[in-house]
């Protein structure tokens, strides 16, 4: 009778197949990390772009201009400040008739919780829009007008100076009035300085606040407001590694950027006036 010999791993085998499956582990994770963080991705514009198109039906209905407010701390004292009376005064209020869900205002790659919500802090958004704040007057602020140097910079019409009426759009301008739709920026990723969600606004003072004129943003202005959010595939050096940010412009198209800084080419010629001049 024949007898057959049963062959074992030797240690070597073993630990060049843990090896093998170990090496491609470390291939295959990070290509699967970055697969989910596309489709993560994706679902974002998405969002982005049902928001651009909510906007644009917006502005339809309101003889072609935009909303005059984007954030419930702008209501006037009479209003009560509960979470449902101050709805209507956010930017996700003036959008509930034309969007199908309030999940929208979420990022799936943002992996921030929101504050909790209190009084004068109500409705937060994973998404700002590029809103001109001249008609906030100092006691629609918060604290003891903290903020009135940037409503300031927002009022200066002189191009001399800042022009910072060009910037943002609020009830006063329309469609009509921007000059390339296609490249104006009417809202996108967004988030604080130190991560916290927006309310419902995003401000260019990432850009500004370097520059100094008579109408000048007040000195801690980049922790003051929103900017553009690198949220997006962020892989090192490899990959965007300042992280994109999904962005939809006045025309109602929505893309990805690959990082916020291309949407400021320079103070006069950027994607944040209504009329640039390169």
């Amino acid at each position: 009778m024949s007898r057959r010999t049963r062959h074992a791993f030797t240690l070597i085998e073993l630990l060049v197949v843990i090896a093998i499956i170990a090496i491609l582990a470390a291939i295959l994770f990070p290509v699967f990390a970055q697969a989910r963080e596309k489709a993560r991705q994706n679902a974002c514009l998405s969002n982005v772009r049902q928001l651009g198109m909510g906007v644009l039906q917006y502005v339809q209905d309101y003889d072609e201009l935009y909303f005059p407010h984007v954030t419930e701390r702008t209501a006037p004292s009479s209003v009560p400040d509960t979470a449902d009376a101050r709805f209507v005064w956010s930017i996700r209020g003036k959008l509930d008739p034309y969007i199908k869900s309030q999940g929208i205002f979420r990022c799936p790659s943002n992996p921030n919780d929101w504050p909790t919500p209190e009084p004068r802090n109500w409705w937060f958004s994973d998404y700002g829009f590029n809103h001109n704040e001249a008609l906030i007057g100092a006691a629609s602020l918060p604290g003891s007008g903290a903020n009135q140097a940037w409503v300031d910079f927002y009022s200066d019409p002189n191009p001399a100076t800042f022009g910072g009426a060009d910037f943002g759009i609020s009830d006063q301008y329309g469609i009509k009035d921007i000059d390339r739709p296609a490249n104006f920026i009417v809202l996108g990723d967004s988030e604080r300085a130190n991560g916290g969600a927006s309310r419902g606004g995003v401000y260019p003072q990432k850009y500004i606040g370097a520059l100094r004129s008579s109408v000048a943003p007040p000195a801690n202005v980049n922790d003051q407001q929103a900017r553009l959010a690198g949220r997006h595939i962020k892989n090192g050096a490899q990959v965007y590694p300042q992280g994109g940010s999904n962005i939809a412009y006045a025309d109602g198209h929505a893309k990805f950027v690959t990082t916020a800084d291309k949407t400021w080419r320079s103070y006069q010629d950027n994607d944040w006036r209504r009329n640039p001049r390169p």
